[in-house]
């Protein structure tokens, strides 16, 4: 169990960001150098602000909760993770409920101390959702990846979507016309997208005529493929038949390391009504198919006997697998004390093995994205996926744009301008 000492310590000094970038022959020393081998280490969001998860065994009980001492200022909502880099989705601390919230872009690179300030092509908003990928060469080698940042949310035009995507070596933004106003399928706001081996990942709606008039929510996986820079067809999920998405049934969707270096992604399905629940893996994926297998399935009858509810994706949901270890966690809002909690279920016994206290659930201030009402709630965690792996991609900041004063004129020089 984790002991209450460890709750705001600052993070490893591997993954402090006190410097915002290094010097030239520090970044060439680290360009010849590969990263070192690291202990398991996750990130996760709670109460606003950045926690790493270090020192976990395979039954999760011992455990090391440290604060990242970053982005202190901001309260940040989700983390995605890609290559090494972590993109942060923050807003201001004190909510003006007068004002406008706009989240902020931040691109950090935990291993090499380096972040980055991403600025909007025009502003950004609350109900943006957002990816981090990279564009492959024909060759795979990971030197040639140029990394990217995909955002989409409502468009100019009522129940029409923007898409648009950024280029992070180029420091620009681009709207892409190949997708935008699609009127087939939708994302909703919960779902983030997750980066499997340079694409993104999402779980994507789809309403089709059912019994006796009624229409019924169909659920499929989609890619984006950020080298094509397009989303690809809908691939099927393992429990498509038995979804039911207005039962109280839930989905979320993670990604793991299959035997140390390979990106699969894994998605859970389920929830307090049922019953039960799923969590599938895939054995193959890329932007046009998938292949799944069953991880592990729950039959706890009612979920409150150990405190689990996984009734709404606003209790939580987010999750992990370890493959290797055979167990899946998955981190939810305690809403009795209220806590953060991690669940740990194990695929060999098919059962609940333990569950650890992560720390004091707050009530903090938050702003409904569609009314922009401020309430006052506790949030649950939400992890970011796989765990991190050390990466050399730079951070890089882009180039100062100096704008062009203007000469101001004198009287005599205006006269002759005037003749």
């Amino acid at each position: 169990m984790m002991s209450d000492e460890l709750v705001g310590e600052k993070i490893l000094t591997s993954t402090s960001p006190k410097a915002v970038g290094s010097t030239d022959a520090g970044k060439e020393a680290e360009a010849e150098a590969a990263p070192p081998a690291q202990p398991p280490q996750l990130f996760l969001t709670m109460n606003g602000e950045i926690y790493s998860l270090e020192r976990f065994q395979e039954d999760f009980v011992h455990v090391s909760v440290n604060k990242v001492d970053f982005l202190n200022d901001l309260d940040v909502s989700k983390l995605y993770h890609c290559d090494g880099l972590v993109l942060c989705v923050a807003t201001d601390k004190k909510k003006d409920k007068d004002k406008k919230e706009e989240p902020k872009l931040v691109l950090w690179n935990p291993y090499l101390c380096q972040t980055r300030w991403i600025e909007p092509r025009e502003e950004f908003n609350r109900n943006n959702r957002f990816a981090i990928g990279y564009s492959s060469s024909d060759d795979g080698s990971d030197s040639q990846r140029n990394h990217k940042i995909l955002r989409f949310g409502p468009g100019d035009e009522p129940d029409k979507m923007g898409f648009e995507i950024y280029d992070i070596k180029c420091n620009t933004w681009r709207v892409l016309e190949v997708v935008i106003n699609n009127p087939v399928w939708w994302i909703g706001y919960n779902q983030g997208g997750v980066s499997v081996k340079g694409n993104a990942y999402f779980l994507a709606h789809h309403l089709i005529d059912g019994l006796y008039g009624y229409q019924r929510d169909e659920i499929f996986l989609l890619s984006f493929d950020f080298t094509q820079e397009t989303f690809g067809p809908r691939l099927s999920l393992p429990f498509h038949d038995s979804f039911d998405g207005f039962s109280g049934d839930c989905m979320f969707l993670s990604n793991f390391l299959r035997r140390g270096d390979d990106e699969q992604l894994a998605v859970l399905f389920g929830g307090y009504e049922s019953g039960f629940f799923e969590i599938w893996v895939t054995l193959t994926v890329d932007p046009n198919r998938a292949s799944w297998s069953k991880f592990l399935r729950m039959d706890p009858g009612p979920f409150s006997t150990y405190g689990f509810q996984l009734c709404t994706p606003l209790s939580g949901g987010s999750f992990f697998v370890d493959e290797d270890n055979k167990v899946a966690v998955l981190f939810e809002l305690f809403n009795h004390k209220p806590v953060h909690k991690a669940f740990v279920f194990g695929q060999d016994c098919r059962r609940f093995k333990s569950s650890v206290d992560l720390g004091e659930a707050l009530i903090l201030e938050n702003r409904c994205p569609f009314t922009n009402r401020v309430s006052m709630a506790a949030r649950p965690p939400l992890v970011c996926s796989s765990p991190y792996r050390p990466s050399l991609v730079q951070v890089i900041q882009p180039p100062l744009v100096h704008k062009r004063k203007r000469k101001r004129m004198s009287p005599s020089d205006q006269r002759k301008r005037i003749v």
